[in-house]
């Protein structure tokens, strides 16, 4: 035996015998003698993929992602062809928020795995997607986790994600039973109040207002002073089509939420649109001043701001504020319209007025209002402009949904916890739901480069939890081997089939530009989510049994690329409040403001669309 071999052999023995300390110490919980028993384990072996793998998994199982990732390469330049490994990566990716490289993770993941039927893999997909605001894509992934494997850990919290996601596509009843299904054992941290919030949510997309009232309420009994509740109740007050509008109750409920969190801009600015309904310019003003103070990049805010120096003739503070609107997001038709009504109203500015509406007619061309406006200004207009001076000009409009184009942050998405071997758990009852295969039809955008409407309530803080509800961070499975929290996705092809790929991703650039301009073809789901359900409800009188949902079959043995979605949000620095111009005093209207234009001499500047 030469002194090689030996020396090999003894190199192997001492790998070895540290690779047996790493796992006692594992067993032991002791995370920092693992991974330095590991660690020299490669000092023996700097290929040794079994420690690469275990140091990546300990960090990721930390959240230390940053080095599991560096581990997980390593690993995958000794073995590319490694699926398992590019899997772990994609979570990794993924919960670092970096979702172009989670998605080259996946799709080698996908090609490289023997049986890429893995239902972790598969919800990490689905969460990239959801992430990348693709929530038929995303809809489709959870549902084949939940066929793929009906006891999969993460089951209710799927169940809550598909809850979301049926709401924004406005399969209210499906979104009902999911949610009705999880009420009894919310994924954690969420509580049945976050549920009942939900689920009186989904009742006021359905414009069952006195149900969603009810629901609301409820919570109330929970928690009297949760400042996302008592905001929602004063929006529901606030509406004109509802048998028990008041505006004085409105202001209470907002002023009680204000109360609970001063901090809430969207609180501030309900406050003004129900101030704006009683004529109170004074303290409509105020409110909004509150309200963009706290979030200056909200269009919204800025819309409304301009309908009020409307309101009281102050047409530059007006075109000021709608222009802003304009350059936070240029795809929303109210701020368009009301700019041609500005034209209309200061020295007769047709042309302009005419390029406006036409502009708020292409972003809504379904709006028969907007039509006829457009319409009679054109026929005017063209017959040589007389009686143009005569026809009465048209109000101003606030946005219709003023949850739409939220920019407010919030707080961070709580992660789910990972589940806990639970006997109650539901699927250990009954059967789940029978998910509907991906459904082909294109699926419906919403703008998410301003923030969107918050989803559910968080009930360990009361804070917001942000829109994309589905898009929570997922949490770690437990596995050190296989993917963790971060996976699954649309169907896959049921039946095995050839290599399932993932499409190409399109440019960021290329996202954030279409989904901008299709922001506007589906009216976003109003604020954050209400409370419960009456028991009594006919739609949950067999609440026991799972809700039964449509079911398509795949026909395709590869995913759908994931269509133009919009980009991050942006991390905007902390600024200087925008220059807010002030409003008159009753006795000397102007005296601290710039002066009101003369309609007759002065012209307001166009603005190039």
């Amino acid at each position: 035996m030469t002194s090689s071999t030996t020396l090999q052999k003894l190199t192997t023995a001492n790998e070895q015998a540290w690779l047996t300390l790493g796992n006692l110490a594992e067993l032991m919980s002791d995370w920092e003698k693992a991974i330095q028993a590991y660690e020299s384990a490669l000092k023996h072996n700097p290929y040794s993929i079994r420690a690469l793998t275990q140091i990546a998994s300990l960090c990721r199982g930390r959240e230390q992602f940053g080095q599991a990732v560096e581990y997980f390469k390593r690993i995958l330049a000794i073995q590319e062809s490694n699926g398992e490994t590019w899997g772990s990566l994609g979570h990794c990716y993924l919960m670092m928020d970096q979702l172009q490289e989670a998605y080259h993770a996946y799709q080698q993941a996908l090609y490289h795995l023997p049986n890429p039927k893995d239902p972790k893999l598969w919800y990490g997909i689905g969460i990239l997607y959801d992430r990348y605001g693709s929530i038929e894509h995303a809809e489709e992934a959870f549902s084949a986790v939940t066929r793929m494997d009906p006891q999969f850990e993460k089951t209710n919290e799927i169940y809550f994600r598909l809850g979301i996601i049926y709401k924004q596509q406005q399969k209210f009843e499906l979104s009902l039973q999911c949610f009705q299904y999880i009420l009894a054992h919310p994924p954690k941290p969420l509580t049945k109040v976050d549920i009942w919030f939900q689920q009186g949510h989904v009742h006021e997309q359905q414009k069952e207002y006195e149900k969603a009232k009810e629901a609301y309420e409820r919570v109330l009994t929970e928690n009297p002073d949760h400042s996302k509740v008592l905001q929602q109740l004063g929006w529901l007050y606030h509406q004109q089509n509802t048998s028990f509008s008041n505006q004085n109750m409105a202001i209470q409920y907002l002023t009680r939420s204000l109360k609970a969190d001063s901090q809430d801009a969207q609180s501030w600015y309900l406050l003004g649109r129900c101030y704006m309904t009683e004529q109170n310019y004074s303290k409509a003003y105020e409110a909004y001043q509150q309200a963009v103070y706290r979030d200056a990049r909200n269009p919204t805010f800025w819309c409304s701001i301009g309908v009020l120096y409307y309101q009281i003739n102050q047409y530059r503070d007006a075109l000021d504020a709608y222009s802003r609107a304009i350059r936070l997001n240029p795809y929303i038709s109210e701020v368009w319209y009301d700019l041609g009504t500005l034209y209309e109203s200061c020295n007769n500015q047709i042309q302009d007025a005419l390029d406006a509406y036409q502009r708020a007619c292409e972003l809504d061309p379904k709006n028969p209002h907007i039509r006829q406006r457009l319409d009679l200004l054109k026929r005017t207009h063209g017959s040589g402009g007389g009686g143009v001076s005569a026809m009465t000009t048209p109000i101003p409009q606030d946005v219709d949904n003023p949850y739409q184009y939220n920019n407010s942050h919030g707080d961070a998405p709580p992660s789910f916890d990972q589940q806990q071997s639970d006997p109650h758990h539901p699927s250990r009852h009954s059967p789940p739901p029978i998910l509907q295969q991906p459904n082909t039809s294109p699926f419906q955008r919403f703008d998410r480069a301003l923030a969107p409407p918050q989803e559910h309530l968080s009930g360990m803080n009361n804070g917001p939890i942000s829109s994309s509800s589905a898009t929570t961070t997922p949490s770690s499975l437990s596995s050190s081997s296989s993917l963790s929290a971060a996976e699954s996705r649309a169907p896959l092809t049921p039946n095995g089939g050839p290599k399932a790929t993932l499409p190409s991703m399109p440019p960021i650039d290329e996202r954030m530009t279409k989904s901008h301009h299709h922001s506007h073809s589906r009216p976003q789901p109003p604020p954050p989510p209400p409370p419960s359900l009456r028991r009594t409800s006919i739609l949950f009188e067999n609440s026991s049994k799972p809700p039964i949902l449509p079911h398509h079959p795949t026909t395709s043995t590869t995913l759908p690329p994931p269509p133009p979605t919009p980009p991050p949000q942006q991390q905007h620095q902390q600024q200087q409040p925008y220059p807010f111009p002030p409003y008159p005093s009753s006795s000397k209207r102007g005296s601290h403001s710039p002066p009101t234009p003369d309609r007759k001499k002065q012209k307001l500047a166009s603005i190039h669309i």
